[in-house]
């Protein structure tokens, strides 16, 4: 879900410090069942802003770099059949730079990212604070022009709301991000829940703020020096890297330092 990516402006925000405080700041949010979604930096100077458009080379090469995917891709004999924003969600799951941000409709899945330790931290060092991010999705669609409920859009190449989002067509028009759900056609993705936003390549710093800067969205700050605790907490309730990722290696970290341990 995160990648270093810098922010330059510092916005006090309420804390997360605990399982309890995000009990207490949804409460009265999802008190009518309206659809959130949630999102979690490990550090709260990240920008909001999908992969491709982090690095300028990226950017400029995202048509090259789908088309170069799609080709090195058939040689594994997909069983799948997928339009262009099938591609774009596989590519997504498969770490290439896409103008997708994944959400999860899970509060949990995201503080876990919100605390997760970064590769290149060390024992001795301060954890920075991350952030929590609430998105109401149909509130964002409705902002972007949306008449017909607001709801998420489904990401298939049939919907012509979501043509001019696709790469290379960002010129056709000018529209602000929406919230879309992508169909569960293979397993990571069925894993994940495939809750997205999904934005034009921003013209200018002021469109690369438009998503943190939507009236749909509300963001929390998740102190560094309450990361461990709530890292306790979140792995006595089975959020952890092993049911988070739920990848062989990890799994099989996690075995090895659950059997590890001695018994009291």
């Amino acid at each position: 879900m995160v990648d270093d990516y810098t922010l330059s402006t510092e916005v006090a925000r309420p804390e997360i410090a605990s399982v309890q405080d995000l009990l207490s700041i949804l409460q009265p949010m999802t008190g009518d069942r309206r659809e959130l979604w949630y999102r979690g930096h490990r550090d709260y100077t990240w920008l909001l802003e999908a992969s491709v458009f982090r690095d300028e080379n990226h950017r400029t090469n995202e048509q090259a770099m789908l088309a170069r995917f799609r080709q090195e891709a058939a040689v594994t004999g997909l069983p799948y059949a997928f339009d262009g924003w099938g591609w774009i969600t596989f590519a997504q799951h498969h770490q290439l730079p896409t103008r997708l941000l994944d959400w999860s409709p899970n509060p949990l899945v995201a503080l876990f990212f919100a605390c997760e330790v970064g590769r290149e931290f060390l024992d001795d060092e301060v954890e920075s604070d991350g952030e929590f991010f609430v998105l109401n999705p149909t509130a964002l669609n409705r902002e972007a022009g949306d008449s017909d409920g607001g709801h998420p859009r489904l990401l298939t190449d049939a919907d012509s709301k979501l043509k001019d989002f696709l790469p290379g067509g960002d010129a056709s028009a000018r529209w602000k991000p929406r919230a879309v759900v992508a169909p569960l056609l293979f397993d990571r993705i069925r894993f994940q829940t495939g809750t997205f936003t999904v934005a034009q390549a921003p013209s200018g710093p002021a469109e690369a703020k438009e998503l943190r800067e939507s009236s749909s969205l509300e963001s929390f700050v998740v102190p560094g020096n309450s990361k461990r605790e709530l890292r306790e907490q979140l792995d006595s309730l089975g959020f952890n890297e092993a049911s988070i990722y739920r990848d062989l290696d990890r799994i099989a970290t996690r075995i090895k330092s659950l059997l590890g341990r001695s018994v009291s």
